[in-house]
């Protein structure tokens, strides 16, 4: 399992000689410019880990599974992230771990 944000911030402050609170700014800040970004520009590039774009999302219409009753669905954004070269290179270049075929019921 990878880490959380607070795991992510305490990192970076052991690293970079801060405290952990100013790890946790740090941290916190980031992600804050991201999201500004996001919503003022609607894109944002860290180089060597990928691209987040906002995409339009239509309204549609579709029936609710239970009572089968027609159900609008109202146009929304939604955030697309897209990898970046080097950090695809990167996980392909690391050995596939197979997974544990399940037990045969008997």
């Amino acid at each position: 399992m990878g880490r959380n944000q607070k795991q992510l911030a305490d990192q970076i402050a052991k690293e970079m000689g801060l405290t952990l609170r100013q790890g946790r700014e740090f941290l916190s800040r980031l992600l804050e410019l991201v999201r500004e970004d996001l919503v003022q520009t609607e894109r944002c590039e860290l180089r060597g880990l990928g691209t987040f774009a906002v995409y339009a999302r239509p309204a549609r219409k579709t029936t609710h599974p239970v009572s089968g009753e027609p159900v609008k669905i109202p146009a929304r954004r939604g955030i697309r992230y897209r990898t970046s070269k080097q950090l695809k290179e990167m996980l392909n270049t690391k050995p596939v771990k197979k997974a544990k075929a399940a037990p045969k019921a008997k």
